[in-house]
């Protein structure tokens, strides 16, 4: 095993222990919420450095900061005789807990070493990480291999990046930070608990959270909702923990009510697609800052303070969404200026928003979606058909999580101590109901103008995209919960909620999924088909020289080989058919993902592209049929396994065979 690996993702998971002490002494902070403010921190830091292309030495900035800060403090408390620092990171039973899965949760992940699964962590969230983390540069700037610009939002990516500085890059790291924001976003919700025998329950509820809400019922299919570099289960959880954030850190003083910022930031900075959830966080704690005042900020003054406060949270995602676009709009035309495709949507999102309200009440709207109209409205009663009928979690349809998030909402009310805490518990559950019919429209506009390979008919990653909501409204539901169980006028009731919370979700865990398809059983095996993939791949990046360019043979991919290899082997990889089956038009006609070149047509394609060598990973009859005249040995390297091939007089040659090492 690379021990090294291990090694460098402790260091820094040490360096973000020194980051969180220093917020708690320095800021204020509960300590469950601290590690959610460092790594916003880092991520708001690491973003700024990227930008000017000093990502690597940023990096290293915070590492040192992290290990060496904290331990300073650590000796000044000494020297003046108070607590250490580093002991007081642990002072909450939400922070134990959460330092201790996190270790856990390292040493799981390095035995493991689980592989990427999904296609879009090769064709974007797992190739951004490592691009980034092997040039030290945002992965924006790189060169891809790829026709189009990668202009996607930054923080997943920068997650891996820090717990990647020290050593190569591993899908293991880069899924172990994705995880490490949802455990950062429970331990903020389950620390608003306080006490033990509340906020233990509390963060098992949460723990349980991403998984409940991407099981639609008994599956023999492996569940990845800890297992995934993906943004959707991320973006959705930082929305409920960065208002938990807030709900920790509002009566702890004014340098930890604006480190709530930076935790906006970082939730809003996740997917383009989500970006509203940022946007429903800030509201959500805008509203609440200035409502309910904390309880050192009474009078006028303090009331146009809290007002302020309340403008800078919503202005502060809306203006780094907007440094982020003036930042890819240069990018995208310097690339369109070089030759590259530039932009390529076929509608901005304004353009979208403003035209589909139009739509909404009936009034014209411009061409292209005045023809969509009736697509509009189609896709609009499919959305309300699929909430009511369609299964998306353990709990059952869209509309029973919504039933169950408004009904923890309601015990919180029912346990809230006075009128005022009552009041405020209300306008969480009714401020997030209103924020969930704001991203139910975001999505339908989404599937009428932007997705295009959706229909009514089949709504393409219908529970994905929905996931991310009802993950983040359940954790902020079971926040507002765990403060009125804390200040419960009868404590027994307070603590019988929090039991019976954590029982509900630990028992649905238990009936609704098979534990050996989820973290807690998954082994090997899962990755096998993957690794094999890779380990052809690799041995193609030792055997292919540096500049060559290199063309993908792979029948029958759909898209996803050509990625997984593109992972490994960009910039080499020509694009191509980015992934299918070639062969004579006559030999693969009506087939789905393929490519049809007559054999002439195929040669002048490789000439075109000024193609080096061939990687040719797996062949069928119809690639023999088509092209072994253009291959000097008939393709008899390319039978025995995977091979290389170059140019040579005679046509295209063997020149190394693939069969690489299987590791893992």
């Amino acid at each position: 095993m690379a021990w090294g690996e291990l090694i460098g993702l402790l260091v820094m998971l040490a360096a973000l222990f020194g980051g969180s002490a220093l917020l708690t002494r320095r800021g204020g902070l509960p300590t469950a919420a601290a590690p959610l403010a460092a790594l916003a921190l880092a991520e708001l830091w690491l973003l700024a450095a990227g930008m000017l292309g000093a990502l690597r030495p940023a990096g290293l900035a915070l590492a040192a900061l992290g290990i060496l800060g904290g331990g300073l403090e650590a000796a000044l408390a000494r020297k003046k005789g108070q607590r250490c620092p580093l002991a007081g990171a642990l002072a909450d039973p939400a922070a134990k807990l959460f330092w201790a899965l996190a270790l856990a949760l390292a040493v799981g992940l390095f035995a493991l070493r689980p592989e990427f699964l999904n296609f879009d962590e090769y064709s974007f969230w797992g190739t951004a990480a490592k691009l980034t983390s092997e040039t030290g540069a945002l992965y924006t700037v790189c060169d891809t291999g790829l026709p189009w610009q990668m202009t996607e939002l930054a923080a997943l990516p920068l997650a891996s990046f820090f717990f990647q500085l020290f050593g190569s890059f591993a899908p293991w790291r880069a899924i172990f930070a994705a995880d490490l924001l949802l455990l950062a976003a429970v331990a903020a919700a389950a620390g608003c608990a306080k006490k033990a025998r509340l906020a233990g329950p509390l963060f098992l509820a949460g723990l349980t959270v991403p998984t409940l809400v991407t099981v639609a019922g008994h599956t023999a299919l492996l569940n990845t909702s800890w297992l995934e570099f993906l943004g959707d289960l991320p973006a959705g959880m930082l929305f409920g923990g960065a208002v938990a954030f807030w709900l920790a850190a509002k009566e702890q003083g004014p340098a930890a009510r604006w480190l709530t910022l930076p935790v906006l930031l970082l939730a809003a900075n996740v997917k383009s697609n989500t970006f509203v959830l940022g946007l429903a966080a800030a509201g959500l704690v805008a509203l609440d800052a200035a409502l309910f005042a904390a309880g050192e900020q009474r009078g006028r003054k303090a009331l146009t303070a809290r007002l302020g406060f309340a403008a800078a949270c919503l202005a502060a995602p809306a203006a780094q969404y907007l440094l982020w676009n003036n930042y890819i709009t240069g990018l995208v035309r310097r690339n369109a200026a070089a030759g590259g495709m530039g932009d390529t949507a076929s509608a901005s999102l304004p353009a979208v928003v403003a035209n589909g309200l139009k739509l909404l009440l009936g009034l014209p709207a411009e061409s292209y979606f005045e023809a969509r109209r009736d697509l509009f409205w189609q896709y609009g009663g499919a959305l309300a058909d699929a909430f009511f009928h369609r299964k998306v979690s353990v709990f059952g349809t869209g509309a029973a999580v919504a039933a169950l998030t408004l009904a923890v909402f309601l015990a919180a009310v029912l346990l809230a101590p006075g009128k005022r805490a009552r009041l405020r518990a209300t306008i969480f559950a009714a401020g997030s109901s209103f924020c969930f019919a704001g991203y139910w429209l975001m999505l339908w506009l989404s599937y009428a103008f932007l997705l295009k390979d959706s229909t009514p008919e089949n709504l393409a990653s219908y529970p994905r995209y929905f996931a991310s909501y009802y993950s983040g409204w359940l954790l902020l539901a079971l926040a507002v919960l765990a403060l009125s169980c804390a200040a419960a006028a009868r404590p027994v009731l307070g603590r019988a909620a929090a039991l019976a919370a954590g029982a509900v979700f630990a028992a649905a865990l238990a009936v609704g999924v098979e534990p050996q398809f989820t973290l807690l059983g998954v082994g090997g095996g899962e990755y096998a088909a993957v690794r094999g993939e890779l380990a052809v791949a690799k041995a193609a990046k030792e055997a292919i020289e540096p500049g060559q360019k290199a063309f993908l043979i792979r029948q029958g991919d759909e898209g996803f080989s050509w990625f997984l290899f593109n992972q490994q082997l960009c910039p080499a990889l020509v694009y191509g058919a980015g992934g299918a089956t070639y062969g004579a038009p006559a030999l693969v006609e009506g087939m789905a993902y393929s490519a049809p070149y007559t054999a002439e047509e195929f040669a002048a394609l490789l000439e075109e592209e000024q193609v080096d060598c061939l990687v040719v990973a797996a062949i069928d009859d119809i690639f023999e049929e088509s092209y072994a005249a253009l291959f000097a040995d008939g393709l008899a390297a390319a039978k025995g396994g995977p091979a290389l091939y170059e140019k040579s007089e005679a046509g295209w040659a063997p020149a190394a065979s693939l069969n690489g090492e299987v590791t893992g």
